[in-house]
């Protein structure tokens, strides 16, 4: 997550988008609460599921630039992204010490956003990500290849 960080303060250096000061401020923090973590109660996940979490980590790195966007399109794509991020990340926070890359039991956590929506991380990946698709069709096939539809039916498992 350190070396996503370095990547993204790249990015954010060379494209100037918030997004990707996001990402640092997300990956820091990972970064932190993965080396502080709490230990695994229960885990039931095959190595490729874990592998498959590692992998998605990185994966708003591969999304593409516009492309011939409609009008506004490009300011709506940042304000999901942004959105979706800042949820994620202050989801990332109310984890703390229960937060890991790959799916494990840490303890159940019901504060902050998690009080409200049973998967704050998912949602916010899933807004940014419509965001992502907005402002490149193509990016609708990065999406559906990297798995992260199943983020989309587990975000809409929310309960208020």
């Amino acid at each position: 997550m350190f070396i996503f960080a370095i990547i993204a303060g790249y990015r954010w250096h060379t494209s100037g988008l918030i997004f990707f000061g996001l990402l640092i401020v997300r990956d820091l923090a990972a970064s932190w609460f993965l080396i502080t973590r709490k230990p695994i109660l229960e885990k039931n996940n095959s190595k490729m599921i874990e592998t498959l979490a590692y992998v998605s980590s990185a994966w708003p790195f591969i999304y593409l630039s516009s492309l011939n966007p409609l009008p506004n399109a490009a300011l709506i794509s940042s304000i999901l992204a942004i959105l979706g991020f800042t949820i994620s990340t202050l989801a990332l926070f109310d984890l703390g010490s229960s937060f890991g890359v790959s799916p494990a039991n840490r303890g159940a956590v019901r504060t902050g956003l998690y009080h409200y929506i049973r998967h704050p991380m998912y949602s916010g990946y899933v807004i940014s990500e419509f965001g992502f698709i907005l402002l490149n069709p193509i990016n609708l096939i990065i999406w559906i290849v990297s798995g992260d539809f199943i983020s989309l039916e587990r975000s809409l498992k929310t309960e208020f």
